[in-house]
């Protein structure tokens, strides 16, 4: 029976390396090498869809335009030299976690069982998504950007229900706050960099892209070039946002000394990154996160203007003597600091939103003027909206620069509507807890909700409902309420 056994493997192995050997004769050796990855992650998540979750946490926060594929067909259309439908490095684990989810779930092994009280909201929007591609102008078009909707709330729900308990719970939380420190690291490394784009043909129709943020060099207004990562600058620093929670989430609840004082620098280079990303909106985020911590942290809301004057002194402190390490690392004797230039130009011009936009060579539309199209484009279509994608395929923007109204843009009032219910269910449900500041759980809640202050806050000017990182944070959030919850339900 052994020899039975072994004589079957050697088959197998034989095989394995006959096809190898045929794929090395007709393709490239990266396409090979990509094909046995492949087969390997599925092998490997289909039994371990836990691990498939690990890695998701550090592939999400790569964005689309970072390292993607594309198909170049007509109707992928292109805005800024980029492509509107790309497919994120990140699908091909997703896919394979999903497949090893639903194989444990057939098989009844252990998940959360705790209910997520969005799942009807979340099942909701993705039905009604699907019903608005009878009204989509590009179909192919459409259909992609439905595939990005469910794809999040799939991914929402698969990280939900992997926290099964406390222990899971902190490990997903560690492994988010490696991940956020991996990109930390990469911005200070890309600003060494030049901006670069590399694309090449894949197969067929399909091409596979790097695109590189960097450059450590001065505008010609004087002011520094935003700091970016494997991301945007807008969302660098909504991942930094979050990388501050996390850490401070874990500082407040950890009791080794050598991992608070890990955890501390964590916190400090999450700011110092925010702070090189120039981000105003981030910025507003972090301050809007802050206060909201302050005021409902029962150790600091007792004296909450004594410890709000002292955040926001360590907060512009900070920012001023970061901003004049750039000027020395730069090679100059002073830099303007955009935050402070825009206010500037704000007050000289009466626009808050868009400060100088007008005088910016080469700028793009700015937010109001994104805003004002979208609101008089809906026309008659306002109750119901202009179809997913379709605000996009209009207008030839990239995104709507807000989550809540690039929801009613596509989806009308059911869209805003079905996003304020989901605010209200995060917000009921911290409710039962928001008094309770003693567990790992309760006090990591009150992190996260904070966090979610400055998510909605910057979701507000940037981004759409589309972003992956928002989604992935959601999935974090919802389960930490869940088990906190959990015993009094």
């Amino acid at each position: 029976m052994s020899t039975y056994v072994a004589g079957k493997n050697l088959a197998v192995l034989f095989f394995y390396l006959f096809c190898n050997a045929a794929l090395c004769a007709l393709y490239p050796f990266y396409i090979v090498f990509g094909v046995n990855l492949l087969l390997i992650l599925s092998f490997v998540f289909s039994i371990k869809p836990a691990w498939g979750v690990y890695f998701l946490i550090f592939l999400v926060p790569i964005s689309r335009d970072s390292i993607y594929f594309a198909f170049t067909g007509a109707w992928n259309f292109q805005i800024n030299d980029a492509y509107t439908n790309l497919i994120p490095v990140f699908t091909p684990v997703f896919i394979f976690t999903c497949i090893g989810f639903l194989l444990h779930k057939g098989a009844s092994l252990r998940m959360s069982t705790a209910r997520n009280p969005a799942n009807v909201l979340f099942l909701s929007m993705a039905v009604y998504a699907a019903f608005t591609l009878f009204w989509s102008d590009n179909l192919p078009h459409g259909l992609f950007q439905y595939c990005y909707l469910v794809s999040n709330i799939v991914l929402l729900g698969i990280v939900v229900s992997s926290a099964a308990n406390e222990q899971t719970h902190r490990k997903i939380m560690w492994c988010l706050l490696l991940s956020c420190l991996l990109q930390a690291v990469l911005s200070y490394v890309f600003r060494f960099m030049e901006t670069s784009i590399f694309e090449r043909e894949f197969i067929g129709d399909v091409i596979v892209g790097v695109r590189n943020y960097g450059g450590l060099i001065l505008s010609a207004d004087g002011s520094p070039v935003q700091a970016h990562g494997l991301q945007e600058a807008h969302e660098t620093s909504m991942l930094m946002n979050i990388f501050m929670g996390v850490a401070a989430g874990l500082f407040l609840t950890e009791k080794s000394r050598g991992k608070r004082v890990f955890l501390a620098f964590c916190f400090i280079a999450g700011l110092s990154v925010l702070i090189g990303t120039e981000s105003r909106a981030g910025a507003a985020a972090f301050i809007a996160m802050g206060l909201f911590f302050l005021f409902f942290y029962q150790k600091t809301s007792k004296a909450l203007v004594r410890s709000a004057v002292i955040f926001l002194a360590f907060a512009l402190v900070f920012y001023v003597v970061e901003q004049k390490a750039f000027s020395a690392l730069a090679g100059k004797e002073e830099t303007v600091m955009r935050l402070l230039m825009l206010g500037q130009k704000a007050i000289d011009t009466g626009d808050v939103i868009d400060p100088g936009l007008s005088v910016k060579e080469g700028s793009g539309p700015g937010r109001r003027t994104i805003w004002g199209t979208g609101l008089s484009g809906l026309s008659g279509m306002w109750p119901v909206g202009l179809g997913i994608g379709n605000y996009k395929y209009h207008y030839k923007i990239p995104h709507a620069h807000s989550v809540p109204l690039s929801l009613f843009f596509d989806f009308g009032l059911i869209g805003l509507l079905l996003f304020a219910s989901i605010l209200y269910a995060i917000a009921k449900y911290y409710l039962n807890i928001v008094k309770l500041q003693h567990t790992y759980l309760q006090i990591m809640s009150l992190c996260l909700m904070s966090t979610l202050v400055a998510v909605v806050v910057q979701g507000c000017f940037d981004f759409d409902y589309t972003y992956p990182i928002i989604w992935l944070f959601g999935s974090i959030l919802f389960s930490t309420l869940l088990l906190t919850n959990k015993p009094l339900v």
